[in-house]
């Protein structure tokens, strides 16, 4: 069972980074408003993707959590996050500030003094990792202070909703804080009361509620694609995305494609990390080269940063050096 579980948790992260490749690929494309004649189709794929690659990525790291015992748990634990989040974090801000101003393909610069901010204002994709530290730490606290569940449902509830609030003038990191700890809350549920996922009448309803408020969303007009955070437009579609797609992981068959997303789902980080650099690269050269059609554009740009990623992946496995940038707290434990 255990080991199913596994499997299947393995596969769910690396869809889902896969999907992530995707989205960022196409979002690169559309702003280089080179392609308008299909600006729709981008932008619903934007809409769709965005809204729920961030929420399952947060509930699967809260699916997978161990909660601390003791305040020197505590105090062990959130040390090592902060080593394992904050090394590439950094690494990478350097890296993805230097390849912004070295090219000239760029749709919002970040400034090099944007670098000595960091620790309040994360730059680009990088958002994740630093959101996720925040969370980590504030979900051991309530832990450690033993809030009961039904409580902290409620405190996550209002702390989402409060967040997204057009009068709430929070600062970056308790405005992050209060959107994102939800859907890891939820994965913890999930979890716990891993029956959710047994029942199709709250999938059912779910999926009723994903789609009717993506439908809405796309009435809405605008920018009504630009999904990647939350808001009060799309709470209801990224909160009911977990529990479906989770159900929908949790139930997939053994086999070659499986096999294959679940040996790169465990390196997961890493290609999150490696991704948006190497796909802004690939497509600067060649739209350097040529205007291929949007279609050619998009699978050669996926498929080379994947594979440029998987690359970097098995230099992680043969190098320490390189490992070390991705997992540098596995270093630090061992020198105890």
């Amino acid at each position: 069972m255990t080991k199913k579980r596994i499997m299947w948790l393995d596969f769910a992260k690396g869809i889902t980074v896969f999907l992530v490749v995707i989205v960022h690929v196409v979002e690169g494309i559309y702003k280089t408003g080179m392609y308008h004649q299909v600006d729709i189709f981008s932008e619903i794929t934007m809409g769709l993707l965005f809204t729920i690659v961030m929420p399952i990525f947060f509930a699967l790291s809260g699916y997978v959590y161990k909660p601390i015992q003791s305040g020197q748990q505590f105090f062990e634990k959130t040390k090592n996050k902060f080593w394992g989040l904050g090394i590439p974090y950094i690494v990478f801000s350097i890296i993805y500030v230097m390849l912004q101003h070295a090219s000239p393909d760029v749709h919002s610069l970040n400034s090099w003094q944007a670098l000595l901010h960091i620790y309040v204002m994360p730059v680009g994709y990088l958002w994740y990792l630093y959101v996720l530290f925040l969370v980590y730490v504030f979900i051991e606290m309530i832990h450690l202070i033993h809030i009961p569940p039904y409580w902290q449902i409620i405190l996550y509830a209002g702390l989402l909703l409060y967040s997204v609030m057009p009068f709430s003038n929070l600062l970056y990191p308790i405005k992050s804080l209060f959107m994102w700890v939800g859907c890891f809350y939820i994965g913890i549920i999930l979890k716990e009361k891993s029956q959710i996922l047994e029942n199709k009448y709250i999938i059912s309803t779910c999926s009723i509620l994903f789609l009717g408020s993506l439908f809405w969303q796309g009435s809405q007009g605008g920018a009504w694609f630009n999904t990647d955070m939350m808001s009060l437009g799309n709470i209801i579609a990224k909160i009911t995305s977990i529990p479906i797609f989770l159900y929908l992981f949790s139930r997939v068959k053994n086999g070659v494609i499986t096999r294959y997303f679940v040996k790169y789902g465990r390196y997961s980080l890493i290609i999150y990390l490696v991704h948006a650099p190497i796909a802004s690269i690939v497509r600067t050269l060649i739209l350097k080269v040529s205007l291929p059609p949007y279609v050619l554009l998009v699978i050669s740009t996926v498929i080379i940063s994947w594979c440029i990623s998987i690359f970097i992946i098995y230099l992680s496995r043969k190098y320490s050096w390189v490992n070390f940038i991705f997992y540098p707290d596995n270093y630090f434990k061992r020198m105890k």
